[in-house]
């Protein structure tokens, strides 16, 4: 028997089980601190523009792994409400690069922040050792599914 294939098939299905709990969680803290309410993806993609300025629709839409029609109704909404703005880009006419606004940019930092210090409360009860296994665990992770 390939101890291996199994060990990978269990690892591989609790990985499937664990990251919609933890996403689930993540989700209702943003309700919570996000007024008006902020989704998931919408946090996303000002992480992202915050990472990488003047990033074009599709370059968000690549990340968020969805469509251009569905990013531009997230987009605007975003422009709407003054947190990302649009603008001609000054070397590709036909390109509209996206940033943050400075509301954008004040937003992602109280939202995150307060989401952020709502997980390191969940996690402040694991010992050293336990920390220690999920932050090799994490890097394991991101090893594997990072893209290349």
């Amino acid at each position: 028997m390939n101890t291996q294939g199994s060990s990978s098939s269990l690892c591989a299905a609790s990985l499937m089980t664990v990251i919609p709990v933890v996403t689930r969680f993540l989700r209702a803290e943003l309700r919570t601190h996000g007024q008006p309410h902020f989704s998931l993806s919408q946090l996303r993609v000002l992480y992202f523009l915050n990472r990488q300025p003047q990033a074009s629709l599709s370059e968000v839409a690549d990340y968020l792994d969805v469509t251009r029609p569905t990013m531009s109704v997230m987009v605007e909404r975003l422009v709407q409400r003054n947190l990302v703005q649009r603008q001609q880009d000054p070397h590709e006419r036909r390109r509209i690069a996206l940033s943050l606004t400075d509301h954008g940019t004040a937003e992602l930092d109280r939202v995150y922040g307060a989401t952020l210090a709502s997980v390191t409360q969940r996690l402040e009860g694991l010992s050293a050792e336990q920390t220690a296994q999920m932050m090799q665990g994490f890097t394991i992770l991101e090893g594997i599914f990072a893209e290349k």
